[in-house]
């Protein structure tokens, strides 16, 4: 099912880049990525690399414009001291900020009058 209701490429990519200029992903690399789904080109995704934790998270709009995140794990054990189950803890933390701003950037163009 085609969907054009989702936030485009452009829109997310510009979302995020506003984000960071007042805010980050503590200690983790952000990137905005194109959906490969065929029938939702036009939309991205924003994949996440954690440095502090053996995963990596994507977080995704689908057709009814809600934001969720999707935690893809690593293989192995990783034995974390103490100062980097804390940075672990911030990373997750200020993820889940920016998926809850990108629900509000998200928000604000439904509510938004139509030209």
């Amino acid at each position: 099912m085609t969907c054009s209701a989702r936030p485009t490429f452009t829109e997310i990519h510009e979302w995020v880049t506003e984000y960071e200029k007042h805010d980050s992903v503590a200690h983790a690399t952000v990137h905005v990525l194109r959906q490969d789904d065929p029938e939702h080109l036009e939309s991205g995704m924003v994949a996440i690399h954690l440095n502090h934790g053996p995963a990596s998270i994507s977080l995704n709009v689908d057709c009814e414009r809600t934001w969720t995140a999707a935690l893809s794990e690593r293989s192995g054990e990783f034995p974390l001291s103490g100062g980097n189950l804390v940075a672990l803890g911030e990373e997750l933390y200020t993820t889940g900020k920016l998926c809850e701003y990108l629900q509000a950037r998200t928000d604000e163009t439904t509510a938004a009058p139509q030209k």
